[in-house]
């Protein structure tokens, strides 16, 4: 998204909103104080290098309940907070035409134009390297953030979707005898 607030400029006014940990794990677990969530908020920033301004939402979630509560939601919000574009998933490549959309929708009224909104519904598929990404949960949250990710995604897209990443965690799973590093 910084990518798309250089390129945008002016005529876009982003902000990261933190509302919680994604799955939860031993290194990075559920807030359980306001100054918990704060340092994994910094963290985030300093792991992922975000330059926009981050928002935390309070303890009890009152902002990510009112926008859905799913771990990665994005919202593109015109003036006066009407909802432009809303995903599920955090992707560039499906919001970049949402802004640029708003951005032309803009430049036609400053010519006296009065643009005319319409409903889409599009259901976009992501690729992306999902052993890669399991790694990436491993490493920044832990065996359990692992495991509620795998039984999360298993309720939301079943056991086709999880059996390959099941078979990768089984080859990687620590020894629960071991102690934890």
């Amino acid at each position: 998204m910084d990518e798309l607030a250089d390129r945008f400029g002016p005529d876009l006014h982003s902000v990261f909103v933190y509302t919680r940990e994604a799955h939860p794990g031993e290194r990075h677990g559920h807030h359980e104080t306001f100054e918990d969530k704060l340092a994994s908020a910094r963290l985030l920033i300093e792991r992922f290098g975000v330059r926009r301004p981050v928002l935390v939402d309070d303890l009890a979630g009152s902002t990510h309940r009112a926008y859905g509560l799913l771990p990665n939601m994005t919202y593109v919000l015109r003036r006066g907070g009407r909802v432009h574009y809303r995903s599920s998933w955090t992707d560039t490549l499906t919001i970049e035409p949402a802004i640029a959309g708003l951005v032309a929708e803009a430049r036609s009224r400053e010519q006296g134009q009065v643009p005319l909104p319409y409903y889409i519904e599009w259901e976009p598929a992501r690729a992306r390297d999902r052993i890669a990404f399991m790694e990436g949960l491993r490493d920044g949250g832990g065996a359990r953030a692992v495991e509620e990710y795998l039984a999360a995604a298993g309720k939301a897209y079943g056991r086709q979707y999880t059996a390959p990443l099941e078979a990768w965690w089984e080859s990687q799973r620590p020894d629960p005898h071991e102690p934890a590093p």
